[in-house]
């Protein structure tokens, strides 16, 4: 099984986009979590990095938020869910999901042992919001 670990700090640099994770929020966020690429075996073939932030969203879409722009994943979710709560014939559940993701930069070695450097789109989930 995969392990990480949550990520405790936070960089003066780093932009916040979205709503983080923390507290007592059960409210659709961002999960920070690393993952070291030797816990999950990967270290022989990985160069750098030897790990990253992969994050993840969890937790809760209640109609009331997911109608808010911010939290929901676009302006079409927001009138969905504002049309949702209104019509209980239309009543979906709403999912706490990625809105914002970036690529991961990886060093490795490939089949033949060649150094490939390569971009994965979508590996870093930056903001979070409801469906």
């Amino acid at each position: 099984a995969a392990r990480g670990r949550s990520a405790e700090r936070h960089g003066a640099d780093r932009r916040r986009r979205g709503i983080d994770c923390g507290g007592t929020t059960r409210t659709c966020c961002r999960k920070e979590f690393f993952v070291d690429f030797r816990e999950i075996g990967w270290e022989d073939w990985i160069i750098q990095p030897e790990g990253y932030h992969m994050n993840y969203c969890a937790g809760l879409c209640p109609p009331h938020v997911a109608a808010v722009p911010g939290v929901a994943a676009s302006f079409h979710t927001a009138v969905l869910n504002l049309i949702k709560a209104n019509n209980a014939d239309a009543a979906a559940d709403s999912c706490c999901v990625p809105t914002q993701r970036r690529p991961l930069s990886l060093l490795y070695y490939d089949r033949d042992s060649n150094i490939v450097k390569t971009d994965i789109p979508d590996m870093i989930v930056d903001a979070c919001g409801c469906t």
